[in-house]
């Protein structure tokens, strides 16, 4: 009997598998298709001279049968004056590990990057992301320039015309006080000052509560010999106001916040406070946050600066810091200025 069932079994699996190749012959071939309601989401990208500019998730396919192939055609400038400079390879840093933000060094994280040569405006061929890599303006002049994209899979292909570069003047850190058209600094109550973005506990020798509008904060660029960040503050009268008065700070345990990595990261590498105590300085990367560029305006680092004093028998702590990014190699200076004198000793 068990001999029997098993030859049935083997005889309708047979039979299943004859009827299946013969319903699969009947089947009509599937075809690629091309949809003509693809499109790329936007159509003007604007980008920043110096820095890597990224633009993902730029391009709608709309079921259209993948893969696809996407070529960069006619660079151009507004007057069609052929700019095939966009096209020329220049020196890029890209990942070969990623980022943890782990690292205990400036040297472990280079070691996860190499320099590769990548044309200035650069397609990615199977997904149409586009990055515009950093150079300057003795080879890119800003302005506006125009291309055309070739889209191909394997029902045809089909061109997008006039797509639009916005290539504006640098930006070297944010927040930049500048106009990145004009190159003039904006009005003051249009981002032409840059205020800190944390500020409590502070009074004047009046009692009266310091308001960001209180403070303004200076990028000033000092060197071009490594890539340091350097902090100090000076009161209304441009003295000096000694890095130690921040007498709670935690200087082994300063860190921001990534949302890129998730995480907590430890701010710059080889603290230095010299003995006259006038800043302190660390080593950073460029750009800074090392992720600042690939994920603009969402990746900033925070810095915070801390102090303690007792104000008629309750203990008071006071705090300042900003949210920011540098995107220029180099060596910078941020310098708070407090416009009204804050009370940092003891009532």
């Amino acid at each position: 009997m068990n001999r029997i069932k098993i030859q049935l079994i083997v005889w309708c699996g047979a039979a299943l598998l004859t009827v299946t190749g013969c319903y699969k012959d009947t089947l009509p071939q599937e075809k690629d298709y091309m949809s003509k309601d693809m499109n790329f989401k936007k159509e003007t990208f604007v980008a920043n001279l110096g820095r890597m500019n990224l633009f993902v998730d730029i391009f709608n396919a709309d079921y259209s049968t993948q893969p696809m192939q996407f070529a960069l055609q006619s660079p151009r400038t507004g007057d069609k004056t052929p700019a095939p400079v966009l096209l020329e390879e220049v020196d890029t840093k890209q990942w070969k590990q990623p980022y943890s933000g782990t690292e205990t060094s400036i040297a472990e994280i280079e070691a996860k990057r190499i320099t590769v040569r990548r044309p200035i405006l650069d397609l990615n061929k199977q997904n149409g992301q586009l990055v515009v890599w950093p150079t300057d303006s003795t080879k890119v002049r800003y302005g506006k320039y125009f291309f055309d994209v070739l889209v191909k899979n394997g029902a045809g292909e089909r061109l997008f015309p006039g797509l639009m570069l916005d290539y504006r003047r640098p930006r070297p850190y944010e927040p930049y006080e500048f106009d990145d058209l004009t190159g003039i600094r904006k009005a003051d109550n249009a981002g032409g000052i840059i205020r800190p973005t944390v500020l409590t506990g502070h009074k004047d020798a009046q009692g009266i509560d310091l308001k960001p509008e209180n403070v303004r904060v200076y990028f000033i660029k000092t060197g071009n010999a490594s890539n340091k960040l350097t902090f100090k503050f000076v009161n209304k009268d441009s003295v000096t106001i000694p890095i130690s008065t921040f007498n709670i700070q935690r200087w082994d345990s300063l860190f921001y916040a990534s949302k890129m990595t998730d995480r907590n990261i430890k701010f710059g590498f080889n603290r230095v406070i010299p003995k006259d105590s006038t800043k302190v300085t660390y080593d950073i990367t460029n750009p800074f946050p090392v992720l600042a560029e690939a994920f603009a305006g969402d990746e900033l680092a925070e810095y915070i600066f801390t102090f303690s004093r007792v104000s008629y028998g309750y203990r008071v702590t006071g705090r300042i810091g900003m949210k920011f990014s540098i995107h220029e190699p180099g060596e910078w200076t941020v310098v708070f200025r407090y416009l009204v004198n804050p009370k940092f000793g003891d009532d």
